[in-house]
């Protein structure tokens, strides 16, 4: 079986269930565990003991999902602010990366660096929007208050990701030379480490972001009376 192609999949197959429950929130990272690994337990049934390299290629599936679930989650709530903040463009711009995350999930590393790039340049719109904006009424303020399960689920998982690949690459080093004798394995464990590099490379740029423009919301939502509690929970544990 591809690898790349399952683990796409299963991602596409994970959130077009949770979008056709009609769910109006964040996507939970648990929910989404707990539907990945028994798409996973499902597929390898019967199966042979799972193999070194096969453990190594479930991880990085799981990675990849968790990232992209990030990513639709910053991406959303980055959105839901622009939109808020009258920056309709950037906002349209932006559900369109997020829904990318959400329905075939991403790996190609042209994309992730256009998408790292969109955040940053978010980060100081949203930043320079909340400095100037008066107090919100009406859609606008609805508009933030669905912004905030956004931030915390991305925020709560995004800061478990740094380390999380880069355990993952430096167990796959480890085991990549005893692929030698393996060509097809070790050209796969090869492409996945790639895509984790790639990651694990614009993480730290993505979280900077990511933190900057949640505490920026979470400074404006409080001044406004609304309730960020979870939000000022999960920065204060990341």
């Amino acid at each position: 079986m591809n690898t790349k192609r399952f683990h796409t999949g299963l991602i596409g197959l994970v959130a077009a269930g949770l979008l056709a429950s009609g769910q109006a929130q964040a996507f939970g990272l648990d929910a989404l565990k707990s539907a990945a690994g028994a798409a996973l337990n499902t597929a390898t049934q019967g199966g042979d003991n799972a193999s070194d390299n096969g453990a190594l290629e479930q991880q990085h599936s799981d990675l990849m999902l968790r990232f992209n679930a990030s990513m639709n989650n910053m991406l959303m709530a980055q959105a839901k602010t622009l939109q808020a903040t009258g920056n309709t463009d950037a906002a349209t711009q932006t559900l369109n990366a997020a829904q990318q995350y959400a329905i075939g999930g991403v790996t190609d590393s042209d994309v992730i660096l256009r998408d790292t790039q969109l955040t940053s340049t978010n980060q100081q719109l949203i930043q320079n929007a909340l400095s100037q904006a008066a107090a919100m009424s009406g859609e606008n303020r609805a508009m933030l208050v669905e912004a905030i399960p956004y931030y915390t689920a991305g925020i709560q998982e995004g800061g478990k990701l740094s380390g999380a690949f880069s355990q993952w690459i430096n167990n796959a080093q480890g085991s990549a030379s005893s692929l030698l004798s393996n060509p097809m394995a070790a050209a796969q464990l090869t492409s996945s480490l790639s895509e984790a590099s790639t990651i694990a490379r614009n993480l730290p740029a993505l979280l900077s972001a990511w933190s900057g423009t949640s505490q920026s919301f979470m400074s404006y939502a409080t001044a406004n009376q609304l309730d960020v509690g979870t939000l000022q929970t999960a920065l204060n544990t990341n």
